[in-house]
């Protein structure tokens, strides 16, 4: 289904799913956020750098959550692994128990 947004004072119709129309708008209204603080820290730059200047910290933006995510997993992970260690543990010891009843 086409959605419209508005970047950069232009509007574009984009392709996007019903129940996804919300993160488009909200991914919308961060670029435009964005461009507009990076506009008033430069003032000087040329349109297309200070664009590319946007792209480059959100990319940057993309990459650490990315990174912190993998983090996280690697946590939970990890976690989990120990958990089911404790479990395994666990398990052996109630059998064990319970066969010498």
């Amino acid at each position: 289904m086409p959605t419209e947004v508005v970047i950069f004072d232009k509007s574009f119709k984009l392709e996007c799913p019903v129940n996804e129309e919300h993160n488009l708008h909200a991914a919308a209204k961060a670029l435009e956020s964005k461009y507009r603080e990076a506009r008033v820290a430069m003032p000087r730059l040329e349109t297309d750098r200070v664009g590319a200047m946007v792209a480059f910290n959100l990319a940057l933006e993309h990459a650490k959550l990315q990174h912190q995510f993998k983090v996280f997993a690697d946590e939970i992970a990890k976690e989990k692994h120990q958990t089911k260690q404790l479990i395994d543990e666990l398990s052996k010891k109630l059998e064990a128990t319970l066969t010498e009843s």
